[in-house]
């Protein structure tokens, strides 16, 4: 019998360099911040524009759609360097695999996705508007590993892309950016002036709602 070798195929071998390509961007992107981290550790507050620009850049070199946040644990004496899919799910294994290359740091904790805030009460605030857990409430479908909300929010529609905003980052706040896309399907959103509904429930009883999912 003869035997047949099949050439692979070019988008295969393109596939494999692709992700090699992403791999080696991991690399370089800790390898710089290892020789950067102890300048911007103490000198974040005297050029934060300068240090968020380039982390910012590097960042979206990987992926356009990553961002991040620093912040300072009291406690600890430890910057946090959160690292963000900014809530879109075809970003989230970037995310996944760039914090998971990340070495070990003496004044840095290094966190994948944006997390709870452990907190009952929080106020987002754009301009003259504010939206806090107090103002939103909700109503939800449940299909088993994921739920459907509907979200009703006082004076919606006076300032609807500023509330709709507020919203998500409250989202996020509460139950944290991964669960938030990952346990969440669709999301309607309603003027509770315009609707006369009175079964629903406290935002912050979500929390519980999403921890009891399969």
């Amino acid at each position: 019998m003869q035997e047949r070798y099949t050439k692979p195929k070019k988008r295969g071998k393109t596939m494999i360099l692709k992700l090699l390509k992403k791999s080696n961007q991991y690399e370089s992107f800790w390898k710089w911040f290892v020789k950067q981290e102890s300048n911007i550790n103490m000198n974040f507050e005297s050029n934060k524009e300068g240090f968020m620009d380039e982390l910012s850049s590097r960042l979206k070199g990987i992926d356009n759609n990553l961002t991040f946040e620093i912040s300072h644990t009291q406690e600890e004496k430890k910057r946090e360097l959160v690292i963000s899919a900014d809530g879109i799910a075809d970003s989230f294994q970037h995310v996944i695999n760039l914090c998971d290359a990340a070495p070990e740091f003496l004044n840095w904790i290094i966190i994948a996705f944006r997390p709870r805030m452990n907190s009952d009460e929080i106020e987002i605030k754009m301009g003259d508007i504010s939206l806090s857990y107090q103002d939103v409430h909700f109503r939800f479908i449940d299909n088993g590993h994921y739920i459907d909300l509907d979200i009703y929010i006082e004076d919606l529609e006076s300032n609807r892309d500023q509330f709709i905003n507020m919203y998500f980052i409250l989202l996020d706040s509460l139950i944290g950016e991964y669960d938030a896309v990952s346990k969440i399907g669709n999301t309607n959103l309603f003027d509770r002036n315009s609707y006369n509904e009175t079964e629903l429930r406290r935002f912050i009883e979500l929390i519980e709602i999403i921890d009891a999912l399969e």
